[in-house]
């Protein structure tokens, strides 16, 4: 069998960096990031869109996700998770630091758990607030739990040859990005993390309700 370079940190760590601002939005991929001026206090609910692109009310009966984070062909946010929450743009200007402060989904909840069927993690996500989760919780908790170092029992799950040799080679690219900048032998140092058994798979689709719990939503990305 061939060796695969692939590189594990000596110790299980966590990378878990300081809860970050709500992202400051870019009207495209060439603007430069600014400030959004001072945030307001969210309203208690923001509806998501409806397939025409209008407002509508929502109803007790009815679950859903807010409009920025909701799954669709073309997410309102544009962003590789495996990049930090600073990195997100969007294609329209109207958006708000203070957008990213509004209930995530409704009816609110003071917890969630994002599932997907390329990881065998859930990701936790916490009120940060301690009244609902929000808009920033969600984008932050993913960026943080793939962060996590994979250990040598885990790459080994993933069973074949193929998957491993996919996701050791998401890890090389994911370092080679930074080749040149200061973080490149850190990044490379600290091995293979979460994000990489993604395999290359890391822009952000939007959440769903599964029909299991009500505290737990599946997290599309491709």
């Amino acid at each position: 069998m061939p060796s695969r370079r692939v590189r594990f940190a000596s110790t299980d760590t966590f990378y878990s960096p300081p809860p970050p601002p709500p992202p400051l939005i870019r009207s495209s991929p060439s603007s430069s990031i600014s400030s959004l001026g001072p945030l307001t206090p969210p309203p208690l609910y923001a509806a998501p869109l409806t397939p025409k692109g209008s407002h509508c009310a929502p109803t007790a009966m009815k679950v859903q996700a807010h409009n920025l984070i909701a799954l669709s062909h073309f997410p309102l946010l544009q962003y590789d998770v495996s990049l930090h929450p600073s990195s997100i743009f969007s294609h329209r200007p109207s958006i708000s630091a203070a957008a990213f402060l509004e209930p995530a989904v409704y009816p609110r909840r003071l917890s969630l758990s994002l599932v997907t069927p390329h990881l065998p993690w859930k990701i936790p996500v916490p009120a940060s607030n301690r009244r609902y989760v929000s808009v920033g919780d969600v984008l932050s908790a993913i960026y943080r739990t793939l962060r996590v170092n994979a250990t040598p029992a885990e790459f080994n799950a993933l069973g074949t040859e193929k998957l491993m040799r996919r996701a050791s080679t998401a890890y090389t690219r994911r370092c080679e990005r930074l080749r040149g900048h200061s973080g490149y032998s850190q990044e490379k140092r600290e091995g293979v993390k979460r994000v990489d058994f993604l395999m290359g798979y890391t822009t952000f689709q939007g959440i769903t309700p599964t029909s299991g719990a009500p505290d737990v939503w599946r997290l599309t990305i491709s």
